[in-house]
């Protein structure tokens, strides 16, 4: 007597007399899916914006003379708008025969394209390197039409191997009157 499937035999299958299948692999599902919470943020937000531009490279200009130049990663902006948002951004600012006077850095900003008026924020730095000054922020503005630079946040500088600690800072676009209320000394190296 011979063991085995019988000729007729082919390959077994699963059966599918199996009422509680469905229902398991709904509950699988939903365990996988978790929609009573938000996930988690990603760092990026959605921004819907007229226009994305990548890699920005913008002159501001007064009565026809390049004072400035904004770089940035990507600048947003909006058809209903006179204003942009900025994202990675440095303005070199220059004098009056094209050297470099200052460069502001900043992780975003916003830009007034009408008044060439600029507010950096986040880590906002503003470099003067011929007067060895570095001043830190949180929110830093900078106009041409008023040709100043300030903030109304604190501020840490350091200058000389010395760092001081403000309450606000005003500076003319020379940045030969750099002013910061509330100084502190933090200390000399």
């Amino acid at each position: 007597m011979a063991i085995g499937p019988g000729p007729t035999a082919g390959p077994r299958r699963a059966s599918t007399n199996a009422p509680w299948l469905p229902g398991c692999l709904a509950l699988l599902a939903a365990a996988c899916i978790n929609t009573t919470e938000e996930p988690p943020p990603s760092g990026l937000e959605t921004v819907d914006a007229d226009e994305i531009v990548y890699g920005v490279s913008a002159n501001m200009s007064r009565e026809g003379i390049r004072e400035a130049i904004l770089s940035a990663d990507s600048m947003f902006s909006w058809r209903d708008s006179a204003h942009a948002r900025v994202m990675g951004l440095s303005l070199v600012v220059f004098d009056e025969r094209g050297r470099r006077r200052a460069t502001i850095t900043a992780e975003e900003g916003r830009l007034n394209r009408i008044g060439n008026e600029l507010t950096a924020s986040g880590n906002a730095v503003l470099s003067i390197p011929e007067q060895g000054r570095e001043i830190h922020t949180e929110e830093l503005h900078f106009s041409l039409e008023v040709e100043r630079v300030w903030t109304d946040v604190p501020v840490v500088m350091h200058e000389g191997g010395c760092v001081f600690e403000g309450d606000r800072l005003q500076s003319d676009m020379d940045f030969d009157d750099v002013r910061i209320w509330g100084t502190r000394e933090r200390g000399c190296s």
